[in-house]
Parts: structure tokens; C-alpha cells; sequence
């Protein structure tokens, strides 16, 4: 049903090049108008929302913060699917958040393991006006956008990424990839009203050890990063309606076991 959907939206946007969804996971902040702001963990395309008990409790130390007020951290409560977020957004705004203590895991390749250390982060911006890159790995509004299309750029450790696959989602389940230039920018069009979340995925290989909340040394293969950037645009189309809310797999699981 979902191809069918995508479809129809793509007539009249040959600029576009669909992509298969991402099975990576993410967080995005999301504040549809008249509704409060909240953090979400799972596949934004997919409306795959990750819960608690579950993967929601994986995160030590997830913090978020304003651009505008970076002394005050702002409040995550956890809640069954989503950490309510209290904090008064504005249009010049940019919210934060990362977790540079996510548990390491197992990320197999092959027949090779590699552990890996993945820092998962998010900006919210309450408009397309330019910011500068705050995360390790960040994507920016660059400030040229118009009805219909905006830039983006990617940066890593402050320096633009290059050559980068980044992806556009929507909340009705289409998923639009484009590459980074050599300045790390790129642009994609935004036909619909409504909440988008651009998002990037980077490996770094260079192996090393972080020291853990409790002060221990963790070995790391690999450091892996997942931005995104999301962003709510009044302009556009009327988007197709999004996709029932699903739970992951491993909470289905869970359900069917207790039952």
C-alpha cells in the first residue's frame, strides 16, 4: 500500500529518487502544531516508535539542551513511548539532544563482529534560517530555502562531509536519498505540509576505548554515528496520512511471550 502511496506522490517531482527505508534506528524531536514537544527513538518513515520497558530504557545519559539556553539542559521525561520534552520552542531556535554513552554492541559484518560505539543525535529547528553545526555529526539548514525546496548541511567534527548518502523522511512512509557535494551540502524538495526528518548515518574505523559511567574502560571497534534533523513546514501540499504507529520486534515479542 505504501508504494502505491509513494507513487502518486512522486507524479510531478521527477527530481526525487525513492530509496528503500532505513533499518537503521534514530531520535528526532517532533512538535506537530497545538501539540507538546517530544523525543522519539525508532524509524521515523516507519512510525516505528521504540517503548518502555524496552529499548527506550538503553539510554545512560541522553541529554538535551537548547542553542539558545545551553546552561539550562532541558527535561526528558520517559514516557511508554516517548520522552515528553518541557521546553517553550521558538522559531530561532535549535534543541539538542545525543547520548555518547549508548551501550556498545555487537555490529556484524560478514562473517566479521565489531563492537561498536554509536553515539545517536538530533536537532529541532523552528525554521530553515542558517545554524552552525554543534554535534560531531550534524546537519544544518544553510538559510536557502524557498516554498518548495531548502539546502542542508553535513558536517563531521565540524568539517563539511562530503560524497555522504543522507536521506529525507516523511511521516507517510516515503524515504528520499541524495549525496553530499564537496562542501557536504545538499537539497531536497518538500512538496508536503507537515514534520520532516532529514537524517545521516558515519562509521569512523579507528578503534580505541571510552570510559563508561561507572568508570570503566569499554573497547570499541568502531565509533558509529546517526543524526537527524527535523523540522515542521506550514507550506506544501496536504501530506498523505501517516502509517499506523507499530511497535518494534523485539516488544511484540515480549507482548507475545506474557500472553
Amino acid at each position: 500500500m505504501r508504494m502505491s502511496h509513494a507513487k502518486k506522490a512522486l507524479l510531478g517531482y521527477g527530481v526525487f529518487m525513492l530509496a528503500s527505508s532505513s533499518e537503521a534506528h534514530q531520535i528526532w524531536y517532533e512538535q506537530p502544531p497545538g501539540q507538546p514537544l517530544a523525543l522519539y527513538y525508532g524509524e521515523y518513515d516507519k512510525n516505528m516508535l521504540e517503548v518502555t520497558p524496552g529499548g527506550m530504557d538503553r539510554f545512560r545519559q541522553l541529554k538535551g539542551w537548547s542553542i539558545s539556553n545551553k546552561s539550562q539542559p532541558l527535561s526528558l521525561t520517559l514516557q511508554r513511548q516517548a520522552f515528553a520534552v518541557a521546553h517553550q520552542t521558538k522559531a530561532d531556535d535549535s534543541l539538542l539532544a545525543e547520548d555518547a554513552h549508548y551501550p556498545i554492541f555487537d555490529l556484524h559484518d560478514g562473517d566479521k563482529t565489531q563492537k561498536a560505539y554509536w553515539t545517536p543525535a538530533t536537532r529541532w529547528v523552528g525554521d530553515l534560517r542558517t545554524r552552525t553545526p554543534e554535534l560531531t555529526l550534524d546537519i544544518v539548514p544553510t538559510g536557502v530555502a524557498d516554498t518548495g525546496k531548502a539546502q542542508f548541511q553535513v558536517f563531521y567534527a565540524h568539517k563539511p562531509l562530503a560524497d555522504q548518502d543522507v536521506v529525507l523522511e516523511t511521516g507517510s512512509g516515503e524515504v528520499f536519498t541524495r549525496r553530499t557535494d564537496a562542501t557536504g551540502k545538499v537539497s531536497f524538495e518538500l512538496p508536503w505540509q507537515g514534520i520532516y526528518v532529514v537524517a545521516v548515518e558515519y562509521k569512523d574505523h579507528t578503534a580505541g576505548e571510552r570510559i563508561n559511567p561507572q568508570g570503566q574502560a569499554e573497547p570499541f571497534d568502531v565509533k558509529s554515528f546517526s543524526s537527524t534533523l527535523s523540522f515542521y513546514r506550514k507550506e506544501g501540499q496536504v501530506p498523505l496520512p501517516r502509517a499506523p504507529s507499530q511497535l518494534p520486534a523485539s516488544e511484540v515479542a515480549r507482548l507475545k511471550k506474557q500472553g
